[in-house]
């Protein structure tokens, strides 16, 4: 498979990137905007989650149906997502409905008239997601993890907002947030799969008339309102969930390359470690993975599991026993070498996806400003050693900075 990358920043500050890939004949196509739930006030607390709904619910040119079918009628995709730092719309198409997707993306973020009665509506749909939410423990669990990690900011936060903002909501405030955090200069066009770079910049130049901001600004973190330390919550739920882990480094850490292969030693499929020795030797926990998050300004590991009630300290005590081992004993080499081909491969097979491709590219121009290649990347992975790893994990795995957050059976019996 042969590609061509190309990038074309225009005069307002609006980025467009290309891969080209002469092999496929479809295209996955996002605008990425570097606006999510951390860039919000605490009034405002879910407006980048409603923006992203309330654009589809009609344009100066299109209705809410126009907007759905527009590509849905020729086999095409359109969606939406939104995360801390970003919100990103995308879709996906064959290569000669390309000027049909620019219309309809460039059409939601320009010209949105958001109804009032559309308006309404939504807050309900977007209150009933926001209930489901908090009937799904791992959920609650993830949410109070990342609450007691960053206190006092909006990192800590969830995306979807609170029932008070959310009712709060109005065509003035949407139109507001969006002309404040949605300029070209926060904005980036991405485009992976049989595309023509030049085609899509003229496109793009005819309908992205915005001008810039300049008013895209977030709170930094403060590390010193973190403190480790325990945390138990009930509800009327079977299982116990809990989270254990603590604040690490920032997205432009070059260690990032490292806590992706160390989390996948612990949590890479049936034969990482947490799986056969938590799940399958001890059978204390069925689902358990590590996981790691990074920010502009920091990040967090952590390790989830769920389980019996009365196995929840058992479960806790080998999971850390799991960490301390990385801390005690250097990876062996052929373990780290079977768990990098594995990373590997798994990101090999992904960019055969245009719209894995795409959402990469996206990620890496959101916060690196460039793309870094897949063979570059690739190296990055193959240069870590064991001597890393084991640096890593002496750095980060301390048990006086963990924090556990436990979700309990409001039936149970608590155990502090």
């Amino acid at each position: 498979m042969t590609s061509l990358r190309r990038q074309t920043t225009l005069s307002n500050g609006l980025t467009i990137v290309t891969e080209t890939v002469d092999t496929v004949r479809s295209v996955a196509l996002g605008i990425w905007v570097q606006a999510g739930s951390r860039y919000e006030p605490l009034e405002l607390a879910g407006i980048s989650h409603f923006l992203e709904h309330t654009v589809f619910k009609g344009t100066t040119s299109r209705s809410t149906y126009d907007i759905a079918s527009g590509l849905e009628s020729v086999g095409g995709h359109l969606n939406a997502f939104t995360s801390k730092e970003y919100t990103c719309y995308h879709a996906r198409f064959l290569s000669e409905y390309l000027e049909d997707a620019v219309d309809v993306l460039s059409d939601l973020l320009l010209h949105p008239t958001f109804p009032e009665a559309e308006i309404e509506r939504e807050k309900s749909v977007v209150l009933d997601e926001l209930r489901d939410s908090q009937d799904v423990p791992e959920e609650i669990a993830f949410e109070n993890f990342e609450a007691s990690l960053y206190p006092d900011n909006a990192l800590g936060k969830p995306i979807l907002g609170n029932e008070a903002s959310i009712k709060s909501f109005n065509p003035d405030k949407l139109t507001s947030y969006l002309d404040r955090h949605y300029g070209p200069e926060n904005s980036f066009i991405i485009a992976a799969g049989y595309v023509d770079h030049d085609e899509l910049v003229s496109m793009i130049t005819e309908r992205y008339d915005r001008q810039p901001s300049n008013g895209n600004h977030y709170d930094a973190y403060d590390s010193t309102n973190y403190q480790a330390g325990r945390d138990i919550q009930t509800k009327d739920i079977q299982q116990s969930h809990l989270i254990v882990g603590l604040p690490i480094f920032s997205v432009f850490d070059e260690r990032r390359y490292d806590i992706a292969v160390l989390n996948s030693i612990l949590s890479g499929g049936m034969s990482s470690r947490l799986f056969q020795n938590i799940r399958e030797a001890h059978g204390v926990a069925y689902q358990i993975f590590s996981f790691v998050n990074l920010y502009r300004d920091t990040g967090s590991f952590g390790i989830y599991l769920a389980t019996d009630p009365v196995k929840r300290e058992q479960a806790l005590d080998l999971t850390l026993q799991e960490l301390e081992k990385m801390v005690k004993e250097p990876v062996n080499q052929d373990e780290l070498e079977k768990v990098k081909a594995q990373y590997k491969s798994g990101i090999v097979m992904g960019d055969e996806s245009m719209e894995r491709r795409m959402m990469r590219l996206g990620r890496q121009q959101i916060y690196y400003g460039e793309n870094i290649s897949l063979d570059k990347f690739l190296e990055k992975i193959e240069q870590i050693d064991v001597g890393r790893i084991h640096t890593l994990a002496r750095e980060l795995f301390n048990q006086e900075m963990y924090f556990t957050s436990i979700l309990e059976p409001s039936n149970g019996q608590l155990i502090s």
